[in-house]
């Protein structure tokens, strides 16, 4: 069974990575964004003047669908000690099912606004996500099978809208509803860590805001921030992404203070023990 699972997870990567680099090369196809700049002549003509981004915008550019694909990988260990344990203690399902609904929403904006690379890398999301998904339920106790069922009608709730969507409406409009619904999806996706905010304040640990994925997430939102506001100029692009980096910086701020529990109590404890002295 432990083969069997690592080889479904060398699939998985391999598949990534060459999603990856398709998207990259198909990105890389298009022409290059432009400024247009219009002025008023005499004549009342309209000139555009073509300007190439910079280096490091474009490095950006390349980079941030990448990010994309390692933060749809940082849950893998979280998942393979799960998998292991056959327990996913205080680690929600909201995530895994988010990251599907995310990777479909995204993928398919990706496909209508002519966007490749949003539209490879999230694919991965969808794989990944899945992936997950199969191995939290499979891992969780009989007692939360309600909820998973909510999760499963949502996840198939929103594939089937989209769908429905992208058939019925001009593809201008289409990509509008599509594009303003992931960014409703991307900040649920990039904030569902919080979901454990009570419990991580009520026990003073942070061990059910997974650190890898927040990690992840950080540098993804970053990199799409700069590229969606400063190169595409896509509010569906930089909005998401500013608000989800945001969520992720206050999961690092509660992951620095209060760690997994254990290190962070003795580190206290220490402290205390330290300043007992020093009276």
């Amino acid at each position: 069974m432990k083969a069997k699972s690592l080889t479904r997870i060398n699939i998985l990567i391999v598949v990534s990575l060459l999603l990856c680099w398709y998207g990259r090369d198909a990105s890389a196809a298009l022409p290059k964004s432009t400024t247009i700049r219009a002025s008023t002549t005499k004549e009342n003509s309209v000139s555009t003047e073509l300007k190439q981004p910079p280096k490091w915008l474009e490095a950006c550019n390349q980079l941030a669908p990448c990010t994309n694909i390692l933060c749809s990988l940082a849950p893998l260990s979280t998942i393979l000690h799960v998998s292991r344990s056959k327990s996913v203690g205080s680690l929600p399902l909201l995530p895994y099912s988010s990251m599907i609904a995310n990777g479909f929403v995204w993928a398919l904006y990706g496909h209508l606004a002519h966007l490749p690379n949003v539209k490879y890398a999230n694919m991965v999301g969808i794989m990944l996500g899945s992936y997950y998904f199969k191995e939290w339920t499979a891992a969780a106790a009989a007692s939360v099978s309600g909820a998973i069922i909510y999760h499963k009608l949502a996840i198939t709730w929103i594939v089937l809208m989209n769908f429905f969507v992208a058939a019925r409406f001009p593809r201008k409009v289409a990509t509008e509803i599509v594009g303003k619904e992931g960014v409703f999806v991307f900040v649920l996706l990039f904030a569902s860590p919080l979901s454990a905010l009570k419990e991580v304040i009520a026990n003073k640990s942070a061990a059910a805001i997974p650190l890898p994925f927040t990690v992840a997430s950080t540098i993804n939102c970053s990199l799409w921030s700069v590229v969606g506001l400063l190169l595409m100029n896509d509010f569906n692009i930089y909005f998401p992404s500013i608000l989800g980096l945001f969520c992720a910086m206050i999961q690092l701020f509660l992951k620095g203070i209060y760690g997994d529990g254990v290190g962070s109590m003795k580190r206290q404890n220490s402290f205390e023990m330290m300043g007992q002295q020093i009276a």
